[in-house]
């Protein structure tokens, strides 16, 4: 937003705020003469706004820069101004025609017609995407929370439903034998297998206290994104594990039968990318048997220290309340999961708050309230082994 459009944009808000109080001391004559100054501004705004959304079309959304390189315009500040105002919408503070404005330049160039947003705010309202800054902090706090996402196909996406059409892992025939100057014949067609999708909205609410709202930015911030993280890595794990147990279990004994499952059960291709997801049972279980030398069967990975490998695979660990043993036998999946899943992601949270619905006006709070969208979808069901691995203690 230029600062011509800031000017016009603030004259804009005064003149409205005058009318108001002109008709509130029912002053009908001057409101209607300052509405002509009203509607004037208002001409002027809507002439800016096109005039610069035509400029940055020219330049694809960008601007040269002093070297007389192309860059992205002032998107920093953009961005620390748009965190303003949703942290000001959470906090049921007025929201003017200024504000609006910078709402809806973020988000088309932030979200870039990802829709699902609300650029007409209410005052005091905020139904909009949360913003790229805090989106990276929630991420990041995710993967404390052992998301499970990164294992599996992430697809974003901008439509609520659709279709993907993907190659099926069918049976070839080699090529035919072709004799000097003889006529090369048809072969087989690859096959390709259609995968739907159609996103579903996943949300909750947050009681905030007054004590919270009137907190410093940083603190409300850090408070909101370690809900949204914890929220959305559950749901997510919720969703995936929920996806892995329609998988045909099958019973692992000891270290032989792992090995089964590597080397035969797994196509070779799927095996070699393959990971093992287990709960804190099949850990421990694993962590504690040893080799002919008594030397631990599990080598650290010195990509992500702490993380432990076997037989070159990775090993991500569940804890026992998210991914529960049943009657000593630990869920033990071995597979390459971005091959047996997609996650269809309609991106970005979004916010929204009120101090007037819920239990919101007894308690004496705001509710805030998060929305998440995505779908889960199996791709190759051959791509992963949902096992059960016998942990029963040795007398």
């Amino acid at each position: 937003m230029t600062k011509e459009l800031r000017a016009l944009l603030q004259k804009l808000d005064t003149a409205k705020q005058e009318v108001r109080t002109m008709l509130a001391d029912d002053k009908t004559n001057e409101a209607k003469e300052k509405m002509d100054e009203v509607r004037s501004l208002q001409v002027k705004v809507d002439l800016q706004r096109e005039l610069e959304e035509t400029e940055a079309r020219g330049l694809g959304g960008l601007e040269l820069n002093d070297d007389g390189n192309i860059e992205e315009r002032d998107m920093q500040e953009l961005e620390k101004e748009y965190t303003g105002i949703v942290l000001r919408g959470i906090r049921r503070r007025g929201i003017n025609e200024e504000m609006r404005s910078v709402v809806r330049e973020y988000e088309q160039r932030a979200v870039m017609n990802e829709g699902g947003t609300n650029p007409a705010i209410a005052d005091g309202d905020v139904g909009i995407i949360v913003p790229k800054d805090i989106q990276t902090q929630i991420n990041m706090l995710m993967r404390d929370w052992n998301d499970l996402s990164p294992y599996v196909s992430v697809e974003n996406v901008t439509a609520l439903s659709g279709t993907r059409v993907l190659e099926s892992d069918a049976d070839m025939t080699p090529f035919a034998d072709v004799d000097e100057y003889g006529d090369i014949q048809a072969t087989d067609n690859p096959k390709f297998t259609p995968i739907s999708y159609k996103v579903k909205k996943r949300a909750g609410f947050l009681p905030l206290t007054n004590e919270l709202l009137a907190d410093n930015d940083a603190n409300l911030i850090a408070y909101i994104t370690n809900w949204i993280a914890r929220k959305a890595a559950h749901t997510r794990n919720f969703h995936i594990l929920n996806l892995l147990k329609t998988v045909t279990p099958k019973t692992l004994a000891d270290l032989k039968a792992i090995n089964t499952v590597l080397n035969v059960d797994l196509d070779p291709a799927i095996s070699r990318s393959a990971a093992i997801l287990t709960n804190q049972d099949g850990f421990n279980w694993l962590d504690n048997q040893v080799d002919g030398n008594s030397r631990p069967i599990l080598t650290d990975d010195f990509t992500q220290p702490g993380r432990k490998m076997y037989k070159g695979r990775p090993i991500a660990v569940m804890s026992n309340r998210n991914l529960p043993s049943n009657t000593n036998k630990a869920p033990l999946i071995v597979g390459n999961l971005k091959q047996f899943m997609v996650l269809f992601n309609r991106r970005f949270f979004e916010l929204a708050s009120t101090r007037e619905g819920g239990d919101a006006w007894r308690r004496d709070t705001t509710e805030l309230r998060t929305i998440m969208r995505d779908d889960y979808v199996k791709w190759d069901a051959e791509a992963a082994v949902f096992g059960q691995l016998d942990v029963t203690p040795t007398p």
